[in-house]
């Protein structure tokens, strides 16, 4: 075969008998005798004559020339098959071979436009980013939920694995100091064991802190209680923090409490630590401590608090200087058949005031019977406070109405504060107690009441946020968020009316109001017992899609 052997195509219109079998006209019937005279020797016994002797034989003579023919026929079509078997048999491994062929050209094509990809053409800023976002920082955690324990994710550096892909990532990520600012440290036997100082783990650290230069430092430290032997800082680690403290922006601690009690004969200083996160790995231990005394950092802004029941009695801290606050309660209180005592004995504490504080976060997701956030914010006096979320847990049932009535309590304590945000979730409200925030705080703007009990929204309510052209003050005249989600005992054509009139009228009031930009509505459905909307009410919401082609945004 010459010329190119994809263009082969098999031979159709040869005449060859050598290509193709012969075709046979054989007879239908040969036991039938078409001879008038020989028929009748079929029907009797008669003795043939000489004559019809003669054409039988030679009838037979005739059959078994035909027959020899048909015995020297057989073999060559057998052969003919065999061939045509090889044939075929050959031109499927043919065809197989194309195919793997095929896919191995495809895999040459995606190698070489592999080598023209985009991202060997990305400018250095645009890796930077992409870079920047894979960082973990700090080290993740989970809680699970049904015994209350905390899982710690710890992963490599990121940039370390950066560096080793190619030279172009290795030049990026040395180029620029804030890759290397994020550092997770975990302490455990392997990194700061006794021959800490011949250790890889040692020198990398220290080599990470190097190449951040001069940027401000994000630390996150871990001590893994499983594999550490550790109760206090390990002499390496202390004489790094020594070096590097002035730099350190962001400091994330998950100790024991017995390392949090011995951080303070360290003499640490953190001149420039804004934001600070506090974990007790050890849970309510920590309640055996008071007033310990960290290290200075006059310009702490943020506090986080993860598994520590009495912030302030336990550590002390720049309250004063502190603007935004948040807690994770997971286990403030274990169940025991004390309650009764415990609660008595956060009444008695003295109040807490934090004159700077403007944005607090307190949540509980424990599946135990009793966490006291009550007695939290019952001590609580927050006369700045710009943000306030409140989440009452994830369980099925919602926690009691006596929560929501102390966040009004602190409001009113408060003085009340210049508060715009209020987030409320899995709680009971009490019938006519959202009513008496709203008109405790005007200023609200982000108002978000969600998972909460059937009755928490009355119509007099709704009725109360409808603006007026009769000249009444209205309430709330700041609000432009408002997310409900319950099983809404309020008439639909009542929110609908408060809606469309906080939209239309908003412009006509004196002064103007700011316009409800966003309502998010969430009706819960009892599965047993459904009480699913009617048309009437499916189609008074549906009222408010025509103010969405004017910007407004709306769900259900």
């Amino acid at each position: 075969m010459t010329g190119n052997p994809f263009n082969w195509s098999p031979c159709m219109g040869c005449t060859c008998p050598n290509h193709y079998p012969p075709s046979h006209d054989f007879p239908s019937v040969r036991r039938t005798l078409d001879v008038p005279n020989l028929a009748r020797l079929t029907r009797s016994n008669d003795e043939p004559i000489e004559g019809e002797v003669h054409t039988l034989r030679a009838m037979i003579a005739s059959y078994k020339a035909e027959i020899l023919d048909i015995n020297t026929a057989e073999p060559r079509l057998a052969q003919f098959i065999f061939h045509v078997k090889n044939r075929i048999s050959l031109a499927r491994r043919e065809l197989d071979a194309l195919r793997q062929e095929r896919k191995h050209i495809h895999e040459a094509i995606i190698e070489r436009r592999r080598l023209l990809h985009p991202t060997r053409r990305l400018p250095t800023e645009i890796l930077l980013r992409i870079f920047r976002s894979t960082i973990e920082f700090p080290i993740s955690r989970s809680i699970t939920m049904w015994n209350d324990h905390w899982d710690f994710h710890p992963t490599e550096n990121t940039p370390w694995s950066i560096e080793r892909v190619c030279k172009l990532w290795r030049t990026v990520a040395l180029s620029f100091p804030e890759l290397w600012s994020s550092i997770n440290i975990i302490i455990n036997d392997d990194s700061f064991g006794d021959d800490s100082y011949d250790n890889t783990y040692i020198r990398r650290l220290v080599i990470q802190l190097h190449r951040s230069k001069n940027y401000p430092l994000e630390l996150s430290v871990w001590n893994d209680d499983g594999y550490s032997h550790f109760t206090k800082f390990p002499p390496a680690l202390t004489a790094i923090l020594y070096s590097f403290s002035t730099r350190v922006e962001c400091l994330h601690l998950y100790l024991t409490s017995e390392m949090f009690c011995a951080l303070p004969s360290l003499h640490l200083s953190f001149p420039s630590l804004k934001s600070l996160c506090l974990f007790p790995t050890d849970a309510e231990a920590i309640d055996g401590y008071i007033n310990l005394d960290l290290f200075p950092c006059p310009l702490l802004r943020r506090l986080h608090v993860v598994e520590v029941s009495r912030v302030s009695n336990s550590f002390r801290l720049p309250w004063t200087q502190i603007t935004h606050f948040s807690s994770e309660p997971i286990r403030l209180l274990d169940p025991n058949p004390f309650e009764e005592e415990w609660t008595q004995e956060y009444r008695e504490m003295d109040p807490l005031g934090f004159s700077s504080l403007r944005i607090f976060t307190i949540s509980k997701w424990s599946y135990q019977d009793y966490i006291p956030l009550v007695q939290v914010l019952d001590r609580l006096t927050l006369p700045t406070l710009k943000k306030l979320q409140v989440s009452c847990g994830r369980e099925d049932l919602l926690d009691s109405d006596d929560t929501f009535i102390a966040i009004h309590d602190l409001l009113n304590r408060s003085g009340p504060p210049p508060i715009s945000v209020l987030h409320f979730d899995h709680a009971e409200v009490l019938a006519g107690e959202f009513l008496n925030v709203l008109r405790t705080c005007p200023t609200l703007e982000d108002i978000r009441l969600t998972s909460v009990n059937k009755g928490a929204i009355r119509g007099e309510t709704l009725l109360q946020l409808t603006l007026k052209v009769d000249g009444t003050a209205p309430l709330v005249p700041r609000l432009h968020i408002l997310h409900i989600s319950d099983r809404m005992s309020f008439d639909m054509q009542t929110f609908v009316d408060m809606v469309e009139s906080r939209w239309t009228l908003a412009h006509v009031q004196s002064p103007p109001l700011r316009r409800l930009s966003e309502v998010n509505l969430c009706r819960f459905i009892d599965a047993e017992n459904s009480d699913e909307p009617d048309e009437d009410e499916v189609e008074r919401i549906t009222v408010l899609r025509l103010l969405m082609s004017t910007g407004r945004k709306e769900w259900m």
